[in-house]
């Protein structure tokens, strides 16, 4: 049976330095604890966190990553709460044990779902259980919702949320007003605890099982070998990899050999707008993450006895990556390399664009655009 899995046990009552103290909940986000925490104050976020960091422009970056050591101090201060508790609530040791370097300064961290901030808008990164939000007596946001491997609620077993229900805005509490309640959108004031709740797929759902557990034990199983917690997240990030490529190319060898082993892979579609897994809607997210947990129940050897059978050449397996997880390195070591012969120059005009490539073009020049202005 899947169930929920603990993160963090959150805190007791505690003694604060303002009027209403705040204690952290259970598996609580720490963004949204400061949320929740400005609105019981009866202030708007950007009210608190401007008293708390004169002159910082807290909602503009993506705070469950991580503040400094002296910006900590400070919130531990005013709000009673051990600042290893607070960085219990965030996403950097998560990352950590998933494969991320810790000196590493990218826009996107694998595994973590993307905001997409510009200034204090945001296009995204933030998903929900409205069924959870409904059962708690004080509504709050849960870490587990911003990791991009989560699709489902495992406690009532519906897909999650990354818009709000009413006018199908991203989510963004921290635009919130003081007036507002944890559970209103902030663009249309809609409570979000409200509209229909779809039914999670059970392979998705099983899935994030899975990778919960590896990600908390530190330690995940490919067919009968067990791979450090780094080595299972970047094998399934290469599956992920190679699913999209099939879903852009179903008649391919690849597609082929990955829909032998699994049969949903043939119904894959291309993200319309091509971006990276990370920056994708909750529903696109899990139909691949479905993908990829049969890809990993399967095994090594199901993989080799798929790519003989369908006479595959070292470049299909490899995509570009200039390195590979150690047992899929293995396979493709044994693989014929594909010797490519060179064709002479000529006028002949390129051939026309696929429907998808333009839709690809388009939503990239869009965001340009988006950029620019």
């Amino acid at each position: 049976m899947v169930t929920a899995h603990t993160w963090h046990p959150g805190t007791g009552r505690v003694v604060s330095r303002w009027p209403v103290p705040v204690a952290l909940a259970p598996d609580e986000l720490f963004s949204m604890w400061l949320v929740r925490a400005a609105l019981a104050q009866g202030v708007d976020p950007l009210v608190l966190a401007g008293h708390l960091w004169p002159k910082w422009r807290v909602w503009t970056i993506d705070l469950d990553r991580g503040i400094n050591d002296e910006r900590m101090s400070t919130l531990a201060r005013e709000s009673g709460i051990d600042a290893e508790k607070l960085r219990e609530a965030m996403l950097l040791p998560i990352a950590l044990v998933t494969g991320l370097e810790r000196e590493a300064a990218s826009a996107i961290w694998h595994w973590v779902l993307a905001l997409g901030s510009r200034n204090r808008k945001r296009r995204g990164g933030l998903q929900y259980c409205s069924l959870c939000l409904a059962d708690d007596v004080r509504p709050y946001f849960r870490l587990h919702w911003r990791l991009a491997w989560h699709t489902c609620c495992a406690v009532h077993k519906v897909s999650l949320r990354d818009r709000c229900c009413h006018c199908q805005f991203p989510i963004e509490p921290n635009r919130l007003a003081a007036t507002d309640a944890m559970t209103s959108c902030s663009n249309c004031r809609g409570d979000i605890r409200h509209g229909p709740a779809l039914p999670a797929a059970d392979a998705a759902l099983a899935f994030q099982d899975c990778a919960d557990r590896v990600a908390l034990t530190g330690t995940g199983s490919y067919g009968i070998h067990l791979l450090q917690a780094k080595e299972w997240f970047r094998l399934a990030r290469y599956f992920l990899m190679l699913l999209r490529c099939a879903a852009r190319r179903q008649v391919s060898g690849l597609g082929k050999c990955l829909a032998g082993l699994d049969p949903g892979v043939s119904r894959l579609r291309p993200p319309v707008t091509g971006l990276g897994f990370e920056m994708l809607p909750t529903l696109e997210r899990s139909r691949f993450l479905e993908g990829v947990g049969a890809l990993i129940m399967a095994g090594p050897e199901k993989l080799r006895n798929a790519v003989i059978a369908e006479s595959m050449k070292d470049t299909s397996l490899r995509q570009g990556w200039p390195s590979l997880p150690s047992h899929i390195d293995s396979l493709v070591r044994d693989l014929p390399q594909l010797v490519r012969s060179r064709k002479a120059k000529g006028n002949a005009a390129a051939a026309s664009m696929s429907r998808q490539t333009i839709l690809y073009k388009w939503a990239r020049l869009q965001r340009k655009m988006r950029r620019a202005s």
